[in-house]
């Protein structure tokens, strides 16, 4: 039996009864799936032209509307077609393209022969991120991301340890597709400069906790029932012929090193970039993305911890959520009973909504709330409560929603932040009002409007002017590395006087993470824009 793949064009023999996610997975295919083919985000919508037997799961009459299925779409997890098959996948769900990094321009110098460069590497969950550097200089000259080709195997760094701890076999495989992410940002930076690679004399590298392990080939065995700690959290220097980075074959690869549990390098980054360990005022650090990682500084004590936030801050799991990119919702506001929003791209008359972002949601849900179409439990009201779903924007048969569960979802992800910050402040029997400062990191933080970011729970309640969004710290601090501003020994160092918080192994863990799922109390006063 062969399944046609369409427009990649890739034809994939297999047997009767497997799904079409599996054969797509097999192939290297990507549909769209942040749930590792559980059935539960409803992202790997493809139109089956083909061997459509029509025959709807229960899932699949959950997330496919009438008009969908009557047009062909399934679910690739939910269909295991029994004859030759012809499925169309979305365009932008099999491209790993890369794409331009924000706040860098390229250098107007131009690459120079005589000119040593580096490279630091943010290995996220969602995304991997590149910039190049002259080392001489100490400049950065030209920055690439794109989306980690691994979560085909599933969003969240849950669904990648499982799948890691599957098959022997599959550590090696998730190291591979990794690396060969990893060389394609260096190569088409390189390429882009116009500098052979052989001229990148370094590069350094920072992760979470498993990301850290899989790009080392590591066993996430560990990481994957309490207490949940890898064998070693130290800084690693390796030869680039010894990694397989496409850099110079004697060049210095520096990893930098983790903290505990799931908080890793990333993290250490951030403390790096924010000298948060030179601080001896009431700090605190904020990494959210896919894991959401707090460090608290009280004066000069540093305590860290991490909570599965899972992806809908970056689109995932929300049923039209996207990453930050053309036609991205990233702000909305109620007028007359209607939201008005803003889009990524919005000033060119070819480019209409076509999903939302983290910041996009955050605003509609803050939005929907504050004018009383969604209660304090985040139970959507009225006829959207009747409906499920909440439309915000429709043309024509295009429209984009925000469902019940998408709301739900994000209280998820937005509890354990709130739960985990909770915990770091009793610890230090701290009040939110006594910190000096919030530091804020993460992608979508630079188009985030903090009042909307308190009035949904998501930030503590400080002055709005005590927050700070400091960008990708996780690059600013390996950056410290490839320049050698630090050593990785010094590194090693400051990373083993931060305390790590194992929210797993608190009691009263549970117990704030259901009071923060609730939103907060609506204050009287009008929200000032930011």
């Amino acid at each position: 039996m062969v399944i046609t793949f369409l427009p990649v064009n890739k034809k994939i023999e297999t047997v009767s009864g497997v799904s079409v996610e599996a054969a797509a997975v097999k192939a290297g295919i990507e549909t769209g799936a942040v749930c590792n083919g559980r059935g539960t985000c409803g992202k790997c919508k493809v139109m089956v032209t083909k061997g459509n037997d029509r025959l709807y799961t229960g899932e699949e009459l959950k997330y496919l509307t009438d008009e969908e299925r009557e047009r062909g779409f399934r679910l690739a997890c939910c269909f295991s077609p029994l004859e030759d098959t012809c499925v169309i996948i979305n365009k932008q769900t099999y491209e790993s393209e890369t794409f331009t990094l924000g706040g860098i321009e390229r250098d107007i110098k131009g690459p120079n022969s005589k000119e040593s460069y580096g490279v630091v590497l943010d290995i996220g969950t969602t995304t991997l991120e590149a910039i190049l550097y002259h080392i001489n200089s100490g400049q950065p000259v030209l920055s690439k991301g794109m989306l980690n080709p691994q979560r085909i195997y599933g969003g969240d760094v849950v669904s990648r340890i499982t799948y890691s701890l599957a098959e022997e076999k599959n550590t090696e495989s998730l190291q591979n597709i990794l690396l060969k992410a990893c060389n394609k940002l260096i190569n088409e930076l390189a390429s882009q400069y116009g500098i052979n690679v052989n001229t990148i004399k370094r590069a350094a590298i920072a992760g979470n906790t498993t990301m850290t392990g899989l790009f080392l080939g590591r066993s996430l065995q560990k990481l994957s029932r309490a207490p949940f700690q890898q064998d070693s959290y130290k800084g690693v220097t390796l030869t680039a012929r010894e990694v397989g980075v496409n850099i110079q074959e004697t060049g210095s690869v520096f990893i930098m090193p983790g903290i505990g549990g799931h908080v890793g390098g990333d993290t250490m980054g951030c403390i790096l970039s924010t000298r948060l360990y030179k601080e001896k005022r009431k700090i605190l650090l904020m990494d959210i993305g896919t894991n959401g990682e707090m460090v608290l500084c009280n004066g000069g004590r540093l305590t860290a911890c991490s909570t599965a936030a899972g992806p809908a801050f970056e689109g995932g799991n929300i049923s039209c959520g996207m990453r930050a990119e053309n036609g991205a919702i990233t702000s909305a506001k109620m007028v007359d009973g209607k939201l008005e929003l803003h889009y990524i791209g919005e000033e060119d008359e070819r480019i209409s909504p076509t999903g939302i972002c983290g910041s996009g949601i955050i605003e509609c849900i803050f939005e929907l709330y504050t004018n009383h179409s969604i209660d304090e439990t985040g139970r959507l009201l009225g006829t959207a409560g009747d409906e499920n779903l909440y439309r915000i924007w429709k043309r024509d048969r295009e429209e984009i929603i925000l469902t019940q569960k998408d709301i739900r979802e994000f209280q998820l992800a937005t509890g354990a932040i709130k739960a985990g910050i909770a915990l770091l402040l009793q610890e230090a029997g701290l009040q939110a009002q006594e910190l000096d400062k919030v530091y804020l990191a993460g992608n979508f933080g630079s188009k985030l409007s903090v009042t909307k970011a308190i009035g949904v729970g998501l930030l503590p309640e400080v002055r709005e002017e005590n927050i700070e969004y400091i960008g990708n710290g996780a690059l600013a601090g390996s950056a410290k590395l490839l320049l050698q501003e630090i050593t990785l020994d010094e590194a090693e160092a400051i990373s083993q006087k931060v305390l790590h918080l194992d929210l797993s192994g608190k009691e009263t863990f549970e117990e704030e993470f259901i009071k923060a799922l609730s939103f907060p109390v609506i204050k009287k006063t009008e929200p000032s824009p930011q």
